[in-house]
């Protein structure tokens, strides 16, 4: 490691927001990645009838687990059936009713500790599991638009010319576009999914980090060290991901956590306005709208899904802070 990124490594330590942060976050990260070890109506994996299964990743028929009748077997009764199994810590599905609750909508209890929604399904689940459905979207947005953005801008950058004259008419094409407007209408022709989001999302969300990266290859290609390595014989490419791309990426890294934001809200909102992820899949705006139809009678629609979109936003604000400042050239 060298001496400026362990100096630019200490400035991030120092702020104590940040680094709260970045735990709740890989805390987060952890329980939504593996979410059937936490609330899951099945065991995460054990043995029946001397054969092993992993129920929470597998469907299984009731043949399969040497049970009488055709169709998806209840894992709660077949619970003494098993030898032993890895049960999770709640017992409940993400997309599983609780047909004795009366009326569907219920406050936390016991049962069901962050209370129900309109249709009797847990709301820590669909919490716990729209955290990953949320982080999936954002990281993989990102890293598409950020591949996207960062291959035109360098090109751009520091090839100039015609290269340079063509991309940014493209970038201008490309920011005169109502993008919501454009991505509603998609919607309502074609059902949308996860993967079909994150590519819509990442087809029109890569011009602003385009354009930092223009501008940082435009100030690297002419500084002194690619000069030299340009009379010392460098290929062209060697130039790109040896010398200008490793010192172009102050943008990179200090943008990432705001543009992880924009883009978790971004999901949000389209599940919201009901242009999301297709239902049943649990998501955060989804629980929103249920909060907005149900404000005065189910407080807890709104305070649960407000505090984890709440406290997932501050904390990716409060690292983005911690990386700018790590990263400021005057620091």
């Amino acid at each position: 490691m060298s001496p400026e990124i362990k100096r630019r490594l200490k400035i991030f330590q120092q702020s104590k927001p940040a680094m709260l942060a970045m735990f709740f976050l890989i805390a987060l990260g952890f329980l939504s990645t593996f979410s059937e070890w936490v609330t899951n109506s099945k065991p995460v994996f054990g043995v029946i009838n001397g054969k092993f299964v992993v129920p929470a990743y597998v469907d299984y028929n009731k043949a399969d687990l040497g049970s009488e009748g055709a169709g998806l077997p209840d894992y709660r009764e077949l619970k003494p059936n098993f030898s032993w199994a890895l049960w999770p810590i709640f017992n409940w599905d993400p997309i599983e009713n609780d047909i004795e609750l009366e009326p569907f909508m219920f406050p936390p209890t016991g049962t069901h500790i962050m209370g129900s929604d309109v249709a009797g399904r847990d709301v820590f689940a669909r919490l716990l599991y729209g955290a990953r459905i949320s982080f999936v979207f954002a990281l993989g947005c990102w890293f598409f638009t950020y591949l996207i953005g960062t291959s035109l801008g360098l090109a751009q950058g520091f090839y100039g010319g015609k290269i340079d004259l063509v991309g940014q008419r493209i970038v201008e094409i490309f920011s005169s576009i109502p993008v919501l407007y454009l991505l509603l209408l998609l919607i309502s022709l074609i059902a949308p999914n996860l993967f079909f989001l994150v590519v819509i999302a990442s087809v029109f969300g890569w011009v602003s980090i385009s354009q930092y990266m223009r501008g940082e290859a435009l100030k690297n290609r002419s500084l002194v060290y690619t000069e030299a390595a340009r009379a010392l014989g460098a290929t062209q490419s060697r130039l790109i991901f040896r010398h200008i791309l490793p010192n172009s990426l102050i943008p990179l890294v200090t943008f990432s956590p705001f543009a992880i934001v924009g883009f978790i809200s971004y999901l949000s909102s389209l599940d919201f306005l009901g242009f999301g992820v297709p239902a049943p899949t649990p998501s955060w705006g989804e629980l929103f709208d249920q909060a907005r139809s149900n404000f005065q009678t189910a407080w807890w629609l709104a305070t649960f899904p407000t505090l984890f979109v709440f406290f997932t936003v501050v904390a990716l604000n409060f690292i983005g802070e911690a990386l700018r400042s790590a990263f400021d050239p005057r620091a």
